[in-house]
């Protein structure tokens, strides 16, 4: 099979091409991922900062193929490569959705990773101040329309924990469900099973932010507890 005349690129010349790239798309994913940390979500700073890099060297990857092959008379479509980041992403967005009981968890863990793909494509056809811009607003989206929620929209705020404790007698369980009333959150479903000696309570429930807050410190403080795994 005859191969097509390419151009031949240095490695300095590779350097200088993806270089500055890596750097901003590192960059980016830092400013999005350290948020998403802060609050403890699944995709936080690593998967933010590789899901950045790895669109930003696929964006970039198709570029070069198409000028590595212009001379030749072969045009590429640099689109197509990165058109591909746009479907794969949906899997990694589609894994960090969580649905339980009804409550759909992770919506906007999926948002981010959608939009920091986005970022490092955009990155990859060049467009570095821009991509730190978008990075900038995509942050104070973030954070200001959480605060916006919060201080509106907080009392209808629903959360879903998993509570595993030691209860031979049955008491904890009733004194649980009695502490979510004490802090004024309005139980919506609950049930259990016994394992291993073990009770594993399922709670649904909604209410403020800090009252949430204050009944998982509560459910720590109460003896015979051994996991409380947030939903």
């Amino acid at each position: 099979m005859m191969e097509l005349p390419h151009v031949h690129y240095s490695l300095v010349q590779l350097f200088y091409f993806f270089g500055p790239k890596v750097v901003t798309a590192l960059a980016c994913g830092l400013i999005i991922g350290l948020e998403r940390e802060l609050k403890q979500k699944a995709a936080g700073l690593k998967t933010n900062v590789l899901i950045c890099v790895g669109s930003m060297l696929f964006s970039s990857i198709s570029v070069l193929v198409a000028a590595t092959y212009a001379d030749s008379g072969f045009f590429g479509d640099p689109a197509r490569i990165s058109a591909q980041v746009v479907s794969g992403i949906g899997f990694l967005g589609g894994g960090a959705i969580i649905q339980s009981r009804g409550n759909i968890i992770g919506l906007t863990t999926a948002a981010s990773i959608w939009v920091v793909a986005a970022i490092g494509l955009l990155i990859g056809l060049g467009y570095h101040t821009l991509s730190v811009v978008i990075s900038i607003i995509t942050v104070l989206t973030l954070v200001f329309v959480t605060l916006i929620s919060n201080r509106f929209f907080s009392a209808s705020r629903s959360y879903a924990p998993k509570i595993v404790f030691t209860d031979p007698s049955g008491v904890i369980r009733t004194e649980i469900l009695d502490l979510l009333s004490s802090r004024d959150l309005i139980l919506r479903h609950s049930d259990f099973l016994i394992r291993d000696g073990k009770t594993i309570l399922h709670v649904e429930y909604f209410g403020e932010p800090e009252n949430h807050r204050l009944f998982i410190s509560d459910l720590w403080k109460t003896e015979g507890m051994i996991e409380v795994k947030r939903g």
